[in-house]
Order: C-alpha cells, then sequence, then structure tokens
C-alpha cells in the first residue's frame, strides 16, 4: 500500500467517521435549543457511560482481531473471527444483564436521573453497540471504505430523524434521546449482521487461538480503560464539583473541539491497517507521514479556533446553531482541539509498539497520561471550571505523545522532518497569538486562516509533489 492509498483510505474512512460522529454535532442545534442545560447534561453522561463501557467491553480484543485478521488467509480468518465474535456476544450479554439487575442502584449515581428504564435501554443499546462495531472492523480489515461509509451515512439519517421525531416532535426529552439510540443501534445490528454471519464458524473456536489473541490484546484492556478515563472522566468530574448544567455547557464545546477528533480516528482507521502490513525495520514512512499529519492537523486546528465564535452564534429559523445558554463553551474549543492534535501525534508513533509487539507500553503510556488527567481535574476544576477541565485533557495527551516519543528513541527509532516541523509550530502559534491579541472580522479571520497554507507553500513545508503523492496510485 502506497502513501497515496493510505492519504485516500484515509480520506474515506475520514469521511466516513466524519459522518457517524456528525450526527453528534448536527444534533446540537436540537439538544441545545429544545433542551435545558441539566438535560443535556444527563445526556451527556449516558454518551460518556456508553463510550466507557463500549471500549471496556471489547477488552483489547478488538485490536487483536484487527492485528490477526489482517496479514491471515480466509480460511484462518474465520477461525480468528469466529473465536473473538463469540467472546463479545457472552460477555457483553453477561454484563448487560448484571446491568439491568442493578438499575435501581446504578440511576441517578451514573446518569443524574432516577428512572430505572433509562439503565435497560441503555443496556440494550451497549449491548449492540459493541458487536456492530465489530461489523464495521472486519471492513476496515478488508479494505471496504464504501461499505463502511454507507453504514455510517445509514446511522446518521437514522438518528437524526429518530431524534427529531421523539425529542422536537413527541417531546420526549432525555427518553426520547435514549430511544433514538436503541432504535438505531438493534437496526444497525441487523443490517450488519450478515458480514459477521458469512465469516464465521462454530466449528472454528478454539481455546488456543482465543488465549494466543488475548495474550496480544490483553494489554489493550487497561489502556483502553485508562483512554477513556482521560477522554471521558471530565464529565463526572464537573458534574461532582460543579452541577449538570455545567457539565452540559462543557460537552457542547467539547463536541465543537472534538471535530479535531473526526480527523484524527480517520487517518488512524486508514493507518493501522497501513502499517501492520509494513515492515519492522521500515521507519521513512512514519517520518513523512508524521510531517503531513502535523500540517493537517494544524491546519484544522487553526480554522476550527478562529471560526468557532461564528460558527455557535450562527442563526438559522429564529436559533441560534447553540442556544444561548450554552455559548460560553466556546472558550475550551482550543484546548480540546489541542488536546486531539497530540493524540493524532501519539498515534501516528504506534508503529513501533505494534510491530515490536511491545503493547505493554500502551498501556503504560495511557496509564500516564489517565493519571494525571485525574490530579488535573481535581486541582484544576474547582479553581477554573470549565477550562480546568479542558486545560487538563490538553496536558495529559501532550505527556502521552511526548512518553511515546522517547520510549521510541529506544526500541523504534524515527529520524523526524524536525526543521518542517519547528515551521509548522511556529507559523501556527504566530497566527494564533495574532488572533487572541486583535480584534478580527470575519473576512479577517478566513485571510489568516489561509495563510497557513500559504506560509507553508513559500517555506517549502508542503511542496506541490508532496500532494501529488497523496492522489497517485
Amino acid at each position: 500500500m502506497s502513501l497515496g492509498i493510505l492519504g485516500r483510505q484515509t480520506f474515506v474512512y475520514g469521511f466516513g467517521h466524519v459522518v457517524a460522529r456528525l450526527v453528534a454535532f448536527l444534533l446540537l442545534p436540537i439538544y441545545t435549543n429544545v433542551l435545558s442545560g441539566s438535560e443535556f447534561g444527563t445526556i451527556s453522561l449516558i454518551y460518556t457511560f456508553l463510550g466507557f463501557m463500549t471500549v471496556i467491553l471489547h477488552y483489547g480484543l478488538d485490536a487483536s482481531l484487527l492485528k490477526h485478521y489482517v496479514p491471515a488467509e480466509d480460511k484462518e480468518r474465520t477461525v480468528i473471527l469466529s473465536n473473538a465474535y463469540v467472546s463479545f456476544i457472552l460477555t457483553s450479554f453477561l454484563f448487560c444483564m448484571c446491568f439491568i439487575l442493578l438499575r435501581n442502584q446504578v440511576s441517578s449515581f451514573l446518569f443524574g436521573e432516577t428512572d430505572p428504564q433509562i439503565v435497560c435501554f441503555v443496556a440494550a443499546i451497549l449491548f449492540f453497540d459493541v458487536l456492530w462495531s465489530i461489523h464495521l472492523l472486519i471492513l476496515r480489515a478488508e479494505e471496504k471504505p464504501v461499505q463502511f461509509v454507507t453504514i455510517s451515512l445509514l446511522n446518521v439519517c437514522l438518528t437524526l430523524g429518530l431524534n427529531v421525531y421523539f425529542v422536537v416532535y413527541l417531546n420526549e426529552g432525555v427518553m426520547g434521546v435514549v430511544k433514538s439510540n436503541l432504535i438505531t443501534s438493534c437496526f444497525l445490528f441487523a443490517v450488519t449482521f450478515p458480514i459477521i454471519f458469512s465469516r464465521i464458524s462454530f466449528t472454528g473456536l478454539s481455546k488456543t487461538k482465543w488465549k494466543k489473541m488475548m495474550h496480544f490484546g490483553i494489554p489493550f484492556l487497561p489502556a483502553g480503560f485508562f483512554s477513556m478515563i482521560l477522554e471521558l472522566s471530565d464529565r463526572y468530574f464537573l458534574k461532582y464539583f460543579t452541577d449538570l448544567e455545567t457539565v452540559g455547557i462543557y460537552n457542547a464545546g467539547y463536541k465543537v473541539g472534538m471535530f479535531m477528533l473526526l480527523l484524527v480516528m480517520g487517518f488512524n482507521m486508514g493507518w493501522q491497517p497501513y502499517f501492520l502490513k509494513k515492515g519492522k525495520s521500515e521507519t521513512e514512512y512514519i517520518a513523512k507521514t508524521g510531517t503531513f499529519l502535523l500540517w493537517t492537523m494544524t491546519f484544522f486546528w487553526l480554522v476550527l479556533v478562529l471560526l468557532s465564535k461564528e460558527l455557535v452564534q450562527l442563526k438559522f429559523g429564529g436559533y441560534s446553531f447553540f442556544g444561548e445558554e450554552f455559548w460560553p463553551a466556546i472558550q475550551i474549543v482550543p484546548y480540546i482541539a489541542g488536546a486531539y492534535v497530540f493524540h493524532g501525534l501519539y498515534l501516528v508513533q504506534l508503529p513501533g509498539v505494534f510491530l515490536k509487539e511491545k503493547t505493554s507500553y500502551v498501556a503504560i503510556i495511557r496509564g500516564l497520561g489517565a493519571i494525571c488527567n485525574i490530579i488535573l481535574n481535581f486541582l484544576l476544576i474547582p479553581i477554573y471550571g470549565i477550562t480546568g477541565a479542558a486545560v487538563s485533557t490538553t496536558v495529559s495527551f501532550f505527556l502521552m505523545a511526548f512518553t511515546l516519543f522517547f520510549i521510541n528513541k529506544k526500541i523504534f527509532p524515527i529520524s523526524y522532518e524536525k526543521k518542517n516541523i519547528s515551521i509548522i509550530l511556529i507559523s501556527a502559534l504566530s497566527i494564533y497569538f495574532l488572533f487572541v491579541n486583535l480584534d478580527l472580522s470575519f473576512t479577517e479571520k478566513i485571510i489568516m486562516s489561509l495563510s497557513f497554507p500559504a506560509l507553508s507553500l513559500i517555506l517549502g513545508v508542503i511542496r506541490i509533489q508532496d500532494i501529488k503523492t497523496l492522489i497517485e496510485k
């Protein structure tokens, strides 16, 4: 696979991931104009729990599935997938049943709501989400981005339509959001299940094979746990130190900053299958990819930061994109978007620990990030509120990328393009400094955003040949 193919697959998977996550962004005008701050805070906690538990219930086996499935032949792929998928069914079912049995005890603690029915619905959503995400993982492993994007589009249309019906038309509030997600999850599981059904066989179940896959994947369980603490626990800290309204405002700003995450995860979906096919001694492609990724992320970071105020206050049909109650959320956008720039720099350095099979480092690094995040949340949220939570996230992601850089110097040395990286960072920070200290019009912000790629071309950081490389076969 050439860098050109990586570039195109990153675009396609990125588009699919953006489409899938875009639904959360498109729903913001509904949630912030129709729902109260406390209701949106409850929804934020529900989504936080779902994101957290989806990772836990994959317990690293999804990463191992991808690692072993990609290079395997058809017959071996059946064995690998069958063992993993049956394992996911059993563990997800057992957890969700226990969760439902404890619904009266956990409802208020986890979601700020005393409605046990919500817990039952969330458990069902979780079960189907764990499984149908594996269906999409197989499409990635088999490099079928068109089907991936099609399913993502279906997810968006169905979720958006059902939310409009239940939340706006029927005015069912939090319960309407939960119903919409449950129906969508069930439907997507049903329509994508044939992907799995045609590729598994119960005769291929093997305890030995399952143990081998778990041996590789188990370090990703604590890694996933730490990652979710890093990305999602700040909502619960905010709930503890402040209130549900503050959680809702923070989550609204976080969604805007997460535009950067969409770009990063789109890249990662193409990046993992790409580097898994590389040799253990190849490193030059990482340096080139790292420079281009940093440039792309930095450009989008600048655009997002410079134009976020105009975005959230955009008027249409008598409503603003964010309800006025949520406008203070834009103050955290630079920090959250910046955090995911560092997350991208962390991901681009992962080939070393994968190819050298040093996956325990992933758990150590993410654990370090999670501990840092917890400590900073305790220290900063009581003083700075949502800004403290956002800064905690940024510092923690930076620490992860920085730590992996030094680990790779020992196990997988990479000669990065230091000159180009320096130019990118200095240019971006200079533009941001001007933005913060000048009162700019919308047109001036656009011009300032475009000055970054112009400077990059003039200074030779990005060349026309580099662009051609990404579109060549």
